[in-house]
C-alpha cells in the first residue's frame, strides 16, 4: 500500500514538473515562510573549483541552525543515458580527447569522471562516431534530457515538497555544459534541449558559480584533473549561463575556503532580505 502511494505521488509530481506548475507556482514551496531562506541553492562550476567543499560548509551551516537539509547532485550522464554511454565506452566506441592517464605538461588527465555513487558519469571525451550526424546527436540530447528529469524530481522537487532545504552540489546548469561538451557543440547551450533543462529550475533558486583558474584546479586535483581544453570549455559555458540564471560569482583561486564561504552566505542573506 505504501509503495503504491509513493508511486502515485511520484507520478503526480512528475506531471506537475513537466507541465511547469511547480516552477511558477506558489512561493511557499521555494521559500521558508518564517526565515525567508531560499529553499533551493544550487552550485555549479568546473571540477576542482571547490563546489563540494562549499556545499558541505553550507549544509553544515544550515543544519546547525535547525533546517532540514537535503544534499542533491544532478549533472549527466544519468539513468538510461548512463547505461548507453557505458556501453559505448566498454565497446571502445568513444573517441577519447584526453587519453586514459595521458601525461600532460603538469599532470595527468583521465578520460571520464566516474560518479557511480550518483548513478552518473561525466565524459571527458568527444561523442562516439555513431553520434556525429545531426539526427543521432538530437536523439542523444533528447535521451539525456529525458534521463535527467526523474533525477531532478527525486533529488530536488520531492525533498522540497517534504519541507526540506535543498543544496545541490551540481544541477542542470552543469548538465547543459556536460552535454554540450559530450557533443562537442557550445551552441547546445542555446538550443531547446538546454532551455527545457533550465525550465526545470525551481522558482526562487539561488545559484552560486564557483570558479577557479586552470592552474589552481590542476594543483588541487593532480592526476584526476581534466585536460585544459575540457576545463576551459566548461568555464566558458558556465560564464554565459551564470548571466542567464543570475548566479553569484565566487573565484576560489583568490579566496580562502572561509572567505568563499562567507561570500556565499552574504549572497544568500541578501536574497532573503
Amino acid at each position: 500500500m505504501l509503495i503504491c502511494w509513493k508511486m502515485l505521488a511520484y507520478d503526480r509530481l512528475m506531471t506537475c514538473v513537466l507541465r511547469g506548475k511547480l516552477m511558477h507556482g506558489d512561493n511557499w514551496l521555494f521559500n521558508d515562510s518564517t526565515s525567508g531562506l531560499p529553499r533551493f541553492i544550487a552550485f555549479f562550476g568546473p571540477d576542482g573549483a571547490g563546489k563540494s567543499t562549499q556545499a558541505e560548509l553550507l549544509v553544515g551551516f544550515l543544519r546547525n541552525r535547525g533546517f532540514r537539509v537535503k544534499r542533491a547532485w544532478v549533472r549527466s550522464t544519468h539513468t538510461f543515458a548512463y547505461l548507453l554511454w557505458m556501453l559505448f565506452y566498454k565497446l571502445n566506441l568513444c573517441d577519447d580527447r584526453s587519453g586514459m592517464l595521458r601525461k600532460m605538461r603538469a599532470g595527468f588527465a583521465v578520460s571520464y569522471l566516474n560518479e557511480s555513487r550518483y548513478g552518473a558519469v561525466s565524459p571527458i571525451t568527444m561523442s562516439p562516431p555513431i553520434l556525429r550526424g545531426f539526427l543521432s546527436r538530437w536523439i542523444w540530447a533528447t535521451i539525456e534530457v529525458v534521463s535527467i528529469v526523474p533525477v531532478v524530481v527525486l533529488q530536488v522537487y520531492l525533498p522540497l515538497l517534504l519541507g526540506r532545504v535543498v543544496v545541490a552540489e551540481r544541477f542542470v546548469v552543469d548538465s547543459v555544459a556536460s552535454i554540450a561538451y559530450f557533443l562537442g557543440d557550445e551552441g547546445f547551450a542555446e538550443g531547446w534541449h538546454a532551455r527545457f533543462l533550465l525550465r526545470l529550475v525551481p522558482r526562487g533558486t539561488v545559484f552560486v558559480f564557483v570558479d577557479a583558474d586552470y592552474g589552481t584546479i590542476l594543483s588541487r586535483r593532480r592526476e584526476v584533473a581534466g585536460p585544459r581544453e575540457y576545463t576551459e570549455f566548461h568555464r566558458r559555458l558556465y560564464k554565459k549561463l551564470a548571466i542567464v540564471v543570475g548566479a553569484v560569482y565566487v573565484n576560489t583561486s583568490r579566496l580562502s575556503v572561509q572567505e568563499a564561504h562567507q561570500r556565499i552566505l552574504d549572497f544568500v542573506e541578501k536574497r532573503m532580505s
